[in-house]
């Protein structure tokens, strides 16, 4: 079992978060140009505590992902879906996903 860690740097500390997702609630694909999206699905609760860090951000803010502890890699936030409802084996779910772009430095 692995962790996705997902910070909130704002340049303010009452705005600074960190969020940490075990990753049975995650699934992730890249797509092209750096960008990736970010599913989230599980019971209501987690998912919205998950809805409401994101929600929250602005469109190209950074937010550093660390993915079981291999290091922060900074992407900006580019954009959230709405909560639908689902089914897992018969128990109802929530999910949603976040769209994050890799950030570049220009040479």
């Amino acid at each position: 079992m692995s962790n996705i860690v997902f910070h909130r740097v704002s340049g303010s500390k009452k705005k600074d978060k960190s969020l940490d997702v075990d990753d049975k609630y995650i699934s992730l694909q890249n797509r092209r140009e750096g960008a990736m999206i970010v599913n989230f699905k599980g019971p209501e609760e987690k998912i919205m505590e998950i809805y409401h860090f994101f929600d929250a951000l602005e469109d190209m803010e950074t937010v550093p992902v660390d993915i079981d502890s291999t290091g922060a890699v900074e992407h900006y936030f580019r954009g959230i879906s709405p909560i639908n409802d689902d089914n897992d084996e018969g128990f109802p779910i929530k999910k949603f996903s976040v769209t994050l772009q890799l950030r570049r430095e220009l040479i």
